[in-house]
């Protein structure tokens, strides 16, 4: 395994797997929390994604700057992208042009950024992480 993925993936499984299972006992137990719970429960989630951006952070400093290049316009590209996106979606929902439910929208900005990081590797053709 590549040296840089070694430290990439050593970096980020902890903060990785945390944020995923706390995800999934979120959604499996919010609808039987009070609502005290369920503040806890976003808290919780909120600082296991802090964790997650922090790892992520931390990598993207110890890159050599080729690397951090192509991660920051990823990152610009698909700021811009997913606004734009999340703009139209609140608009064609407001003007009832169509109904968007609120549950699309991670989906769609998560989508933004795989796209946007697709984009900038595609462009320099450089696959490292």
């Amino acid at each position: 395994m590549h040296k840089l993925f070694k430290r990439y993936a050593r970096a980020i499984w902890l903060p990785a797997t945390v944020l995923l299972a706390v995800v999934v006992a979120f959604g499996l137990l919010q609808r039987h929390l009070p609502p005290a719970g369920k503040v806890i429960g976003v808290a919780v989630l909120m600082v296991c994604y802090c964790w997650v951006g922090w790892a992520e952070f931390r990598h993207l400093q110890g890159m050599d700057e080729m690397r951090r290049r192509i991660e920051m316009e990823a990152m610009v590209l698909a700021f811009i992208a997913s606004v734009g996106v999340t703009l139209a979606m609140f608009f064609v929902n407001a003007l009832k042009l169509a109904r968007v439910p609120f549950d699309v929208v991670p989906g769609v900005l998560i989508g933004c950024y795989v796209l946007a990081e697709l984009w900038a590797r595609l462009r320099y053709r450089y696959w490292s992480l």
